[in-house]
């Protein structure tokens, strides 16, 4: 049993915080002080959830820590957080909200949350409007999928996501549509989704009434398309060109806006192709 340093206790969250990891017994007692004094203060943040609260901010983390110590007790931990973030994700101070979010990142790599819960939450937060928090979240959605599906893919919780993802193309919020393509985009690029449904969600973004979303679907097909033995062997434009009209062409209305649009994609593609000697092949059988 490891020894006891009462003079040192409960306060100091982060050396309880390894006397529960070690010996989890005989330090239940501590931890119940302070999963009250927890749930006291989440309490109180709910009818302010625009406050700024450090000391539940660190007991936040702190039970993330030791959560599968006390499975039992903390079994609707994750939910409290997750339902925190859905009612108030727009109003929280943006250091209390990363807190909540990785707080809930430490959950799922304990396996005490499942990933369709977590990724669909993410998803929503794309919405916020802070810059660090959406790179955050862009990046762990991708790491998350990419370890899920490092062994074998997994088909049933691809599917899952890529219905949710294709929801999120026709947000009304532009950054999260966006984000949610570049998503999308970087799998495919990984090989993670590189199958038909992946191919065909990326192409209904070239319908989208945001602009930056089009631009994106529109380079990602047609730098995608150009081989490397195309690109060695042409000495002019004109064949990226042609291949941006016709898909253009299928995407555009002929109203006044679109043909405003079209230009501006246009111009974007050959600007973009320009800085790059060589664009990755990839396979678009899926098509």
């Amino acid at each position: 049993m490891v020894k006891r340093r009462n003079n040192q206790l409960p306060n100091n969250l982060s050396q309880l915080q390894n006397l529960i990891k070690r010996d989890t017994v005989s330090y239940k007692e501590e931890f119940m002080l302070q999963y009250e004094h927890y749930k006291a203060l989440l309490k109180v943040f709910w009818q302010n959830p625009i406050q700024i609260n450090k000391k539940l901010d660190e007991l936040v983390m702190f039970i993330a820590q030791v959560a599968h110590c006390y499975p039992d007790i903390l079994s609707g931990y994750a939910q409290e957080l997750i339902d925190l973030l859905n009612s108030h994700n727009t109003v929280l101070d943006p250091s209390m909200r990363m807190t909540f979010c990785r707080a809930l990142i430490l959950l799922r790599n304990k396996n005490l949350l499942q990933a369709t819960d977590l990724l669909s939450l993410f998803f929503q937060l794309l919405r916020c409007n802070d810059k660090a928090l959406r790179d955050f979240l862009q990046s762990h959605i991708v790491t998350d999928i990419k370890n899920l599906n490092s062994k074998h893919k997994n088909a049933q919780l691809n599917t899952t996501l890529q219905n949710f993802m294709f929801s999120m193309l026709k947000d009304s919020n532009p950054k999260a549509a966006k984000l949610s393509l570049d998503i999308m985009i970087e799998l495919y690029k990984k090989n993670i989704w590189n199958d038909t449904k992946t191919v065909n969600v990326i192409s209904t973004a070239c319908f989208s009434k945001v602009t930056k979303v089009v631009v994106t679907a529109l380079k990602f097909f047609v730098s995608s398309n150009v081989t490397k033995e195309d690109e060695e062997d042409s000495d002019s434009d004109d064949e990226p060109n042609t291949k941006e009209v016709a898909m253009a062409n299928k995407v555009n209305k002929k109203t006044r806006k679109r043909e405003k649009q079209l230009k501006k994609v246009k111009q974007l593609v050959q600007k973009s192709k320009k800085k790059k000697a060589a664009a990755p092949v990839y396979n678009f059988s899926a098509l």
